[in-house]
């Protein structure tokens, strides 16, 4: 590919934005929504109930931060499709110095958002539930091959059905309302009042941080997975065009492998003729999407984020070292103690379906990233019409699976490919906030590029993210050294 392979845009009318009453609140669900769903999984579930027990509510101040920064990200992306109906990701490939470079530099930042890790944690409980205990050493082939069809059966819900987006959402929702009506419960009914607060305080606890010796690697994980993460920010854009939100609408979005057929989507974007008619409009995208962020992401997030700390640190405070197959059992073992068995089941579940489905987002955005990017790009796949997107998109699914099931076969600690995934995770955000900044100042006109105050905190989520990682890649450094030798 060459930065000439990528077409110049079309020209369309700019679609109404839909008008927000509370009585039509169902306008409501979209990426935010099915992204909160997505989101409640690895960070959520393994390094909230982890972070909380070790150390308390004194670091949950950084899952507020991560949150906010992300906001920013995710409002900018959204822009983009808004503008043009093409995901973010190609917009990087558009920008100098062209496709080739691009090609491996994101290659690289997305080793950490290919890692299967939510497949391998998620095969914990339910091993836990099976054995009718925590798993432990004796227990690796067990919990290795419930990974494996945890990990292959996170493939079925993006074969069947219509559009892609469609299922997804359907899958989000749902194990949305289930997971957050079973923690509220026992939040509500099962942990007492200072652990609500010790939780609660800490998200504007800003700055506080562990007595004594602690692990940045943690902590820059924990960071990296509240909200979403890595590039997987970058599937706002995407989800914004397949939902038809603003240019979207013109452009089309990804069929399913089994159905679908009269879905297309176009080979390059469309945008709008920058009238008095359509700039109304587009004031009317933007205070949808802003809507999406702030009323139904960031404070899902936060939720999703609170209430697995606030079980953890009321069952099982003050653990230490928490093995890899432990983390994800050792809540539901300390609620059963107390409260009975029927709960040892039913936590298990929830953790279950917390990680297992967020695999399935996370299957589809690799793969969907680099198709649309693929498609746009390359002369030859223009020649195919607009249903026959999903053979890339399926072709680059079953790589990523064959390359999923090496990861599973190659990590054997589950938490360790967690913490690995995270930090890597961290780095490319933070340089992507950055190409995304670039993006809105080269690519966009003028009048509608972000104002000062989301640009600073573009620059602001580059920042924190980076930092964080740098100052926990310093400390494992001797650590990394020791294991490469």
């Amino acid at each position: 590919m060459t930065r000439a392979a990528f077409p110049p845009w079309e020209k369309a009318e700019l679609p109404e934005a839909p008008g927000f009453e509370m009585r039509r609140w169902t306008l409501l669900i979209g990426p935010g929504l099915l992204m909160v769903g997505a989101n409640i999984g690895g960070g959520e579930w393994l390094f909230g109930p982890l972070v909380a027990a070790q150390y308390g509510g004194r670091v949950m101040w950084l899952a507020t931060v991560a949150i906010l920064m992300q906001v920013f990200y995710n409002l900018s992306v959204m822009r983009y499709a808004l503008w043009c109906g093409e995901p973010i990701f190609v917009g990087y490939f558009r920008t100098p110095p062209g496709p080739a470079f691009w090609t491996v530099f994101y290659i690289l930042g997305d080793l950490g958002g290919m890692w299967p890790y939510l497949a391998s944690n998620a095969a914990v409980p339910l091993a836990a539930i099976f054995l009718q205990r925590l798993p432990g050493s004796q227990d690796d082939a067990l919990v290795r091959g419930l990974g494996y069809a945890i990990f292959l059966a996170a493939f079925l819900p993006l074969i069947f059905g219509g559009k892609i987006y469609t299922a997804l959402e359907r899958v989000m929702v749902t194990k949305l309302a289930l997971i957050l009506s079973y923690l509220s419960f026992v939040a509500v009914f099962l942990v007492g009042w200072n652990t609500k607060w010790e939780i609660l305080s800490g998200l504007f606890r800003f700055g506080a941080l562990p007595e004594g010796e602690f692990n940045w690697a943690t902590l820059a994980a924990f960071s990296a997975v509240a909200g979403a993460g890595g590039l997987t920010n970058s599937y706002f854009s995407n989800y914004a065009r397949d939902k038809g939100w603003g240019m979207g609408e013109r452009v089309g979005a990804l069929p399913s492998a089994i159905g679908g057929r009269t879905i297309t989507l176009s080979h390059t974007g469309k945008v709008f003729e920058l009238t008095r008619e359509n700039l109304e409009r587009w004031k009317g995208w933007l205070r949808h999407i802003g809507r999406d962020q702030w009323m139904l992401w960031a404070p899902g997030c936060v939720l999703g984020m609170a209430l697995p700390a606030m079980v953890s640190y009321e069952f099982i405070r003050g653990a230490g070292n928490i093995e890899g197959h432990a983390v994800a059992a050792m809540t539901a073992q300390g609620i059963a103690v107390r409260h009975g068995q029927v709960f040892w089941f039913l936590t298990l579940l929830c953790g279950f379906a917390i990680l297992a489905p967020t695999q399935v987002s996370n299957l589809d955005g690799v793969a969907r990233r680099w198709t649309d990017v693929l498609w746009i790009g390359s002369k030859r796949l223009h020649k195919l019409g607009g249903n026959q997107v999903k053979y890339v998109y399926y072709t680059l699914l079953a790589m990523y699976g064959f390359w999923g099931l090496v990861a599973l076969r190659l990590t054997p600690n589950p938490l360790a490919l967690a913490v690995a995934s995270g930090v890597m995770m961290n780095f490319a955000l933070g340089v992507s906030s950055l190409h995304t900044l670039y993006v809105m100042r080269a690519l966009l006109p003028r009048e509608l590029r972000p104002g000062w105050l989301q640009c600073a905190g573009l620059v602001a989520c580059a920042v924190f993210y980076m930092g964080i990682s740098a100052i926990a890649f310093q400390q494992q450094w001797p650590k990394i050294v020791a294991w490469l030798q």
